[in-house]
C-alpha cells in the first residue's frame, strides 16, 4: 500500500506545514515560512533551519516492510553557496579554530552519526543512514497484526519524501500529545546526539509526554527577529528556551547581549503571556574559564537571570547543575554532548521540574 500526500500529511508530527519542490518531494518544516525567510540571511543558520530534526511521522500498519523514497540534501550541493558567502580563507579559519578548541579544551576528536529511528510498538528496530534513493526497512510481524511505526527524521539531514510504501494495510495516527516549544541552538537542535531520540528535546519530551516542536538551529543566539510568524501556530503545554553560549562567544559585549536578551523575551511573552517558559543558562563548556569581549560566561549566565526575572512564567533552569562535567560525556569532549551526555541533561531538566513545582496539567 502506498501512502498518498494526505495519508503522510496526517501522520506527520512536529511538523508547522509541508513544502513541495518541482520533483513532488515533501519536506516537513519545522520553522514558519517567515522564520525561514529570517534564517536565509546567513547561509548556516540556512542549512541548519531546514533541517529536519524532531519531525516524525506516526502511522501504523499490519505489514513488516516499509520502503521510503528520499531526497537528502547534500553538504556538497551547498557548498558553492557557502564559498561565495564565506570565502575559503574564512572557512579554513573556522576548521582551525574548532580544531584547536577540540585539541586544547576536548580530547582532540569529534564523532558525528546521524540516521533515522524506526519504532515498532514503541522498540526501536533501525536506525537507518539518510541518503537519497529507497530506504528499506523490514522488522517482524509473521501474523500481520496491527502495529504502530514511528518513525524520526535525522538531525542535520535536510529530507524530504517523495514516496513511503508498506505490505499491509496502512493508517495515519494522531500521537494525541500536546505540545511543547523548544527553542536554542545546536545543543537543543541536537547536534552530534547520535540519534534524534537522543536528543535532550526528545527526551524531554517522551518524559513529559508531550511532543516537541524543534526549534534549536546550530549557532544561533538571542534575537527576537527568529520569532516571527510564530503568533499562528496554537498555544504550547511548555516552552523551553536555551540560548546564551553563543551569544558569548560571538557578541561583541554585554550589553549588546543585555538589549537582545531583552527584546527576545518581551516578545516571546507576548506571544505566550500564560505559557510556562523553562529558561536553561549555558551549561558546561571545557573553556568556560575563558574570557570573551563580553565577559565571563558567568556574566551573560547572570544578565539572563536579571532579564528573566521579571516573568512570572518563567523559571531559570541552571544548565551548570544539569549537565555533565566530564570530558567523556560529549562529543568534541568540551562543547557538544553525546548521546550520554544528553540523557543527563534530559534527565536533570526534569528532576527540576519536578522540584521546581512546575505545574503543566494546567
Amino acid at each position: 500500500m502506498q501512502l498518498d500526500r494526505s495519508i503522510l500529511e496526517d501522520a506527520v508530527h512536529n511538523s508547522i506545514w509541508t513544502e513541495e519542490d518541482e520533483e513532488g518531494f515533501l519536506f516537513f518544516r519545522r520553522f514558519t515560512p517567515s522564520q525561514m525567510e529570517v534564517y536565509s540571511d546567513d547561509v548556516i543558520f540556512c542549512l541548519m533551519s531546514r533541517c529536519s530534526t524532531g519531525v516524525y511521522l506516526l502511522f501504523q500498519t499490519t505489514g513488516n516492510k516499509i520502503s521510503l523514497v528520499c531526497k537528502k540534501t547534500s553538504v556538497l550541493e551547498i557548498l558553492p553557496t557557502v564559498l561565495k558567502e564565506l570565502g575559503i580563507s574564512r572557512l579554513l579559519d573556522m576548521g582551525k579554530e574548532l580544531k584547536d578548541n577540540i585539541q586544547q579544551y576536548g580530547k582532540g576528536r569529534i564523532h558525528i552519526e546521524d540516521s533515522f529511528d524506526v519504532f515498532i510498538d514503541d522498540v526501536k528496530v533501525a536506525e537507518p543512514k539518510p541518503k537519497s534513493g529507497k530506504i528499506r526497512i523490514s522488522f517482524r510481524n509473521p501474523k500481520h497484526k496491527p502495529v504502530t511505526v514511528k518513525i524520526c527524521f535525522p538531525i542535520f539531514a535536510e529530507i524530504g519524501i517523495k514516496e513511503i510504501r508498506c505490505n499491509g494495510q496502512t493508517k495515519a495516527i494522531n500521537s494525541g500529545k500536546e505540545k511543547m516549544y523548544c527553542f536554542g541552538d545546536s545543543i537543543t537542535q541536537g547536534f552530534v546526539a547520535g540519534s534524534p531520540s537522543c536528543s535532550y528535546a526528545a527526551r524531554l519530551a517522551d518524559a513529559l509526554n508531550l511532543d516537541a516542536l524543534n526549534q534549536g538551529v546550530g549557532s544561533y543566539y538571542f534575537m527576537d527577529e527568529s520569532l516571527v510568524g510564530l503568533e499562528t501556530l496554537p498555544k504550547p503545554k511548555l516552552i523551553t528556551v536555551a540560548y546564551g553560549t553563543n551569544d558569548w562567544t560571538t557578541m561583541p559585549d554585554i550589553e549588546t547581549i543585555r538589549l537582545n536578551i531583552r527584546q527576545y523575551f518581551n516578545k516571546l511573552n507576548k506571544l505566550f503571556p500564560d505559557t510556562p517558559i523553562l529558561v536553561i543558562t549555558p551549561i558546561w563548556r571545557g573553556d568556560m574559564d575563558v574570557l570573551q569581549p563580553s565577559g565571563s560566561l558567568e556574566d551573560v549566565i547572570k544578565v539572563i537571570e536579571e532579564e528573566t526575572s521579571v516573568y512570572e512564567n518563567i523559571t531559570i533552569i541552571d544548565g551548570f547543575d544539569i549537565s555533565s562535567h566530564n570530558i567523556e560525556d560529549y562529543a568534541d569532549g568540551f562543547l557538544h554532548p553525546n548521546k550520554g551526555g544528553f540523557g543527563i541533561m534530559a534527565e536533570g531538566i526534569v528532576k527540576e521540574i519536578e522540584a521546581k513545582g512546575i505545574n503543566l496539567s494546567i
